[in-house]
């Protein structure tokens, strides 16, 4: 999932080389808007924009963002023991083929 950078960041991490970013408010949302073009800011395709935290990729995604995204998708710690001992049992049985002695092991 890619979340793309905003003008409206939630690390207050994004930053206009021209000092033009205003945001304003418009009912209950906030908006950007560019002073310097004297219309909404495009955001991440401005050739002036800039994180502040190095965290805007070329594509347009913010990495913190996708970060923090991954972190909550994460497995759970049932599943991971579960591929854990998945693994285990296919190596024992390919130590097991190469006449490896598996008693010295355990």
């Amino acid at each position: 999932m890619s979340v793309n950078c905003t003008p409206i960041c939630p690390f207050r991490a994004f930053y206009c080389t021209k000092k033009a970013l205003m945001i304003r408010r418009r009912g209950n949302e906030l908006v950007a808007f560019c002073s310097w073009t004297g219309d909404l800011c495009i955001g991440y395709r401005c050739q002036f924009a800039l994180c502040n935290k190095h965290a805007l990729l070329p594509d347009g995604t913010c990495s913190l963002l996708t970060r923090a995204v991954r972190r909550k998708e994460r497995p759970s710690i049932e599943e991971e023991a579960a591929k854990l001992e998945r693994e285990y049992v296919t190596i024992k049985d390919k130590l097991r083929k190469l006449d490896f002695d598996l008693e010295k092991l355990e």
